[in-house]
């Protein structure tokens, strides 16, 4: 991977292929390891970026500053540096609400849209999930980590099979300091669930049909674009592009196709 490095800041990426530009971001706890194969996949007809969100993987991790205005700022300023413009983004989980965001404070700088399973600011319905906010500060990261690794999300994901050690090896990796920011609570992020009808791109939405925590998201989303269009992939839960990466390839190869 390459290095943008700024004073403040030092986000790992890797750009490859040519063609028009897409851009693939990861959900928390991860890396961009997770997409395995994806990029090599896309790289065949497009420039692919793939880079570690702040806290993430090999990218820098301060001590605080993690709100999604500090996520969107991270890759306005990647994609200024290696001048890439009206590119797709393509978001997973968290993500997907980091996609959501940038592109309705810089829609001119976005063709189209693909979000997988995503979280969007605003939407609060979550029920059950961990506090690991919580644990890595009163206990340890270590065992926030646990919580997080054992957490239903995730319990598609065969003990044994590349996929979960995958998953395994971008979460040993993970800084946690996410989760120990002291200003975690305090950060104002507008909701984007308000004014996401203000987003008119072209926009696939995907998401496992046994997903029960982010199916809800995807329909509530995907009710209020004017451009939106929602696959439900049977048999799938979170984890779509390791649970069902034929189906996922295919829709999405199927979408920019489609939308150049």
């Amino acid at each position: 991977m390459s290095l943008y490095e700024t004073e403040e800041k030092k986000i790992h990426y890797e750009l490859t292929g040519e063609g028009s530009p897409v851009v693939l971001i990861h959900g928390i706890a991860l890396d961009s390891r997770i997409w395995g194969d994806l990029p090599q996949f896309l790289a065949e007809k497009h420039q692919v970026l793939t880079y570690d969100l702040r806290g993430h993987g090999r990218s820098y991790a301060p001590e605080s500053g993690y709100s999604f205005r500090d996520l969107v700022a991270d890759l306005n300023e990647l994609l200024a540096g290696l001048q890439l413009s009206k590119v797709t983004l393509v978001g997973h989980s968290l993500g997907g609400a980091v996609a959501i965001k940038f592109a309705l404070q810089q829609a001119g700088k976005v063709a189209k849209l693909v979000l997988a399973a995503p979280h969007v600011v605003g939407y609060t319905d979550y029920q059950g999930w961990p506090n690991v906010y919580r644990t890595a500060r009163l206990i340890d990261i270590d065992q926030a980590k646990i919580s997080w690794e054992t957490f239903r999300l995730f319990s598609r994901l065969e003990d044994g099979s590349p996929e979960k050690q995958l998953f395994l090896d971008c979460l040993k990796d993970f800084s946690g300091t996410i989760w120990t920011d002291p200003q975690a609570g305090r950060y104002v992020d507008e909701s984007d669930l308000k004014i996401i009808d203000q987003l008119n791109l072209p926009t696939l939405l995907l998401c496992g049909r046994d997903d029960l925590d982010f199916l809800p998201v995807a329909k509530l989303i995907n009710a209020q674009l004017p451009q939106g269009s929602l696959f439900e992939i049977p048999d799938c839960g979170h984890m779509i592009h390791l649970e069902k990466p034929d189906i996922f390839r295919r829709e999405l190869a199927a979408f920019l196709k489609l939308q150049e």
